[in-house]
């Protein structure tokens, strides 16, 4: 999830009392949550970055509420400004975009534009490692700009006023601490430098100072490096929103030294025509609309639509990276339409059906376990891979939108200490279970899992509840196989067996973990397989 938040006072003088009511108007469209203590703070999903700053949610409000439609426009050219890109570079940090911004000074808005830069960095930018954004004052860097390899002896002075090597800078600042591995151990490094070779920014680890902005910056150079060709795409259209949210002018330096295919790919992104086929909008709206309604909630999405034959043409902004086809535009008509005002229609299917027999036997389960005093809970499947050194967390995705859900689990009990972490002030006896998906060794699997936190809470308590359950399924003695078992103490862990086949783990959470989630009464657990039960004859 991406949180932003601000004081309701400088909201209020920002964009006025309206627009700030509109805000938790407009969360019942898109689907984010509002909550008001000292500050206003807002929770998006991952899919929309486009949102992730007030001036572009505002942005968005206005196009909705306002009709202050988006109107279709390239991006006109910085004749100004003029980018080299080296061929030494490209083997580091191979992609590179750039634009230019101007209009009245940033003031009150320089939070916001340092803030979402930061967001992007850790959403798209996967922390840099993918995209990294530079912000420049423009009448500070000259009108010629290259994105060149530089030796490690050359001197620099970082925003904050840190003098030194690139490489002292990279070995001891802070940013260099946390970004410099990002960057060849040995050797050259990339660098944005001015005609007279003064470095302006080090990506993706800082900025000079010699190109600092601030309050008063009127006209901004940005500068968009990375691995990764989509994700500087949309890094470029997202900042370059942000600029147009505050009525700013962007537009493009001349870059050379990039192949055309890249130019190419970034900008056609922008204003990309989709079609989206009637008889599809028709059966999801489950009533027809007549070409000019569909037109006037596209465009209250932020979307540029016009008539067409056979099917209505929409141009997609460069800043909506979440659509990529034909539903996702529909999805944005049932939004503007309304949920509320989609007709209820029964489904006849023409068949009877029958609960399938692995979930009958999980309602089953359910009913045991309440028996025994617990309260399910449901988790997420993807998750973090935070909880501690050595655990993964299960299957890594290749391109996940949040660090916060970069995994598939292969356990399930962590997901609950972090639940009842977080729910520390309900009192004791904490007792929870969750039926879920993991996946392990490649295979999905169903599984039961159960946490037990109170006062004593040791590896006999998850056994005696190990115990009550199985009992009501099946026979057969209980043997624990002593082992390591990830987060517990050792000793007091190991794998359950049950004719000689192994069912799931049990064990007492070490106190190591217990202090990473601040949680201050001994935790025990248990969690088996459903599959394998279910193959034993459950």
């Amino acid at each position: 999830m991406v949180v932003i938040r601000d004081p309701l006072p400088r909201l209020v003088e920002k964009f006025g009392k309206e627009i700030v009511d509109l805000i938790y108007r407009y969360s019942e469209i898109i689907g984010y949550s509002v909550d008001q203590e000292d500050d206003l703070k807002i929770e998006f999903n991952p899919d929309r970055p486009d949102l992730f700053s007030f001036p572009t949610l505002v942005k968005q409000i206005k196009t909705y509420y306002y009709g202050e439609i988006e109107i279709r426009r390239s991006q006109s050219k910085d004749e100004n400004i003029k980018v080299d890109v080296s061929q030494g570079s490209r083997s580091i940090r191979p992609y590179f975009s750039a634009f230019t911004a101007d209009g009245s000074s940033i003031g009150s808005y320089f939070d916001d534009l340092i803030d979402y830069q930061e967001t992007l960095h850790s959403t798209i930018g996967k922390n840099r490692l993918k995209v990294a954004i530079g912000i420049h004052d423009a009448e500070k860097t000259g009108t010629m700009i290259h994105y060149r390899t530089v030796s490690r002896s050359v001197r620099m002075e970082t925003y904050d006023g840190f003098s030194g090597t690139v490489d002292e800078v990279l070995r001891n600042h802070e940013k260099g601490k946390m970004y410099g591995s990002l960057l060849p151990d040995t050797g050259r490094v990339v660098a944005i430098t001015d005609e007279d070779g003064e470095i302006l920014s080090l990506p993706p680890v800082i900025n000079s100072y010699r190109s600092r902005i601030d309050q008063n910056t009127k006209k901004f150079f940005v500068d968009i490096t990375g691995t990764d060709l989509n994700s500087v795409k949309h890094a470029h259209y997202l900042l370059s929103n942000f600029f147009s949210s505050l009525k700013y002018r962007v537009r493009m330096p001349t870059i050379n030294g990039i192949p055309a295919f890249e130019k190419s790919s970034i900008a056609t992104f922008d204003y990309r025509p989709i079609r989206p086929r009637r008889k599809n909008i028709d059966r999801y709206l489950g009533e027809f609309l007549e070409d000019e309604e569909i037109i006037v909630l596209l465009r209250k999405m932020g979307y540029v639509a016009e008539p067409g034959s056979p099917e209505i043409v929409v141009y997609v902004p460069g800043y909506r990276v979440d659509v990529m086809g034909e539903m996702d535009v529909i999805e944005d008509i049932i939004k503007a339409k309304g949920i509320e005002n989609i007709k209820e229609k029964e489904i006849y299917i023409g068949k009877f059906g029958r609960p399938i027999y692995k979930n009958d036997m999980k309602n089953m389960i359910r009913d045991v376990m309440i028996g025994l005093g617990f309260q399910e809970v449901m988790t997420f499947v993807l998750t973090s891979s935070v909880y501690a050194d050595g655990y993964t967390g299960g299957v890594k995705l290749l391109n996940p939108k949040s660090d916060d859900y970069s995994v598939i689990r292969d356990k399930i009990y962590p997901n609950l200490i972090d639940l009842i972490a977080r729910n520390k002030k309900h009192p004791l006896p904490q007792k929870i279970f969750e039926i879920g998906e993991k996946m392990v060794d490649g295979k999905q699997i169903s599984a039961l899992s159960c946490v037990i936190a109170d006062t004593r809470s040791e590896f006999s308590v998850a056994k005696s509840y190990l115990q009550a359950f199985l009992s009501r399924f099946m026979k057969g003695d209980i043997a624990i196989e002593e082992s390591n078992i990830y987060g517990a103490i050792e000793g007091r862990s190991g794998y359950i067996k049950i004719c000689n086949k192994y069912i799931g783990m049990i064990g007492e959470i070490h106190p190591e973990i217990l202090d990473r989630f601040s949680l201050a009464v001994p935790v025990s657990f248990f969690e088996v397989n459903l599959d394998h039960i279910l193959s034993i004859g459950l």
